[in-house]
């Protein structure tokens, strides 16, 4: 990891796991340590898979179920923007659906930090296909690029596509091709969430946003855990320990870097 320079993706993830405990629609972390030659972070286990996968056995969702899951990703990202992060990286794969029906966003390995006002950034960062034209086209960038990642995430949710075409909204009534254009606006100052009230547009109309920040909306699916291993394996800090330390010892300037690095959330 300090070979390729990745400590700081690692604090970055550490600092952002900790904030996470603000908003039940990001990934907790229960734990974290250090030791001589490992660092640990121990997030709670989402036993039902990622949203890619749920999308990839549900096909697309009729306009109320995809209704929710906006919703409580708004919330999350919203949460995590009012923080000042940016996720750059938001895909179905980094949403994982908890056995109640709910969804948490997770994977903050590249997020920015300090994101706050007028701050913009320059390095590419993101999943192709969901990444922002301002970021494609190297310019700087901010809070927007979440924006119009989860822009695509709408879109494929209703059409089972990441690209947007308008004729597929044609028949519907919802807004949803219009929150969807919003999103997907190439101006990042214009974008719906940078610009406007993304809460108030049609498509959440029928959105109690109290309810759905408590937990008290009900999911419209209820997802089947995964069956876990009959014989789960222990897990050997000691081994861990031994196969990287043959790799040669950390150098304590190295060691002190990951200084303050343990917690415990409850």
């Amino acid at each position: 990891m300090l070979a390729d320079c990745d400590e700081a993706d690692v604090l970055v993830e550490h600092r952002v796991l900790q904030l996470a405990s603000g908003s039940p629609f990001l990934v907790q972390a229960d734990f974290a340590f250090q030791t001589k030659m490992l660092v640990l972070l121990g997030l709670e286990y989402m036993s039902c898979g990622d949203f890619d996968q749920f999308l990839r056995m549900k096909g697309r969702l009729d306009i109320p179920s995809a209704r929710f899951y906006a919703a409580e990703l708004v919330c999350g990202i919203q949460f995590l923007h009012s923080k000042g992060i940016v996720h750059r990286d938001l895909k179905p794969e980094n949403i994982l659906v908890a056995e109640t029906g709910h969804v948490k966003i997770t994977d903050f390995g590249l997020a920015l930090e300090n994101m706050l006002g007028d701050r913009t950034a320059t390095e590419y960062a993101g999943t192709k296909g969901y990444v922002a034209p301002e970021m494609l086209a190297e310019e700087e960038y901010g809070v927007g690029v979440d924006w119009y990642s989860f822009g695509v995430i709408l879109n494929e949710m209703i059409t089972s596509q990441c690209t947007y075409h308008p004729a597929l909204f044609d028949t519907t009534r919802s807004g949803a091709g219009n929150i969807i254009k919003k999103l997907l606006q190439r101006d990042p100052a214009k974008r719906l969430g940078v610009h406007g009230n993304i809460r108030g547009h049609h498509f959440f109309q029928h959105i109690d946003w109290v309810s759905v920040e408590a937990l008290r909306m009900p999911p419209p699916h209820i997802p089947v855990p995964s069956t876990p291993q009959r014989c789960a394996r222990r897990f050997n800090l000691d081994r861990m320990e031994a196969a990287a330390a043959k790799k040669g010892p950390l150098p304590s300037k190295d060691q002190a870097i990951f200084r303050g690095f343990s917690f415990v959330t409850r």
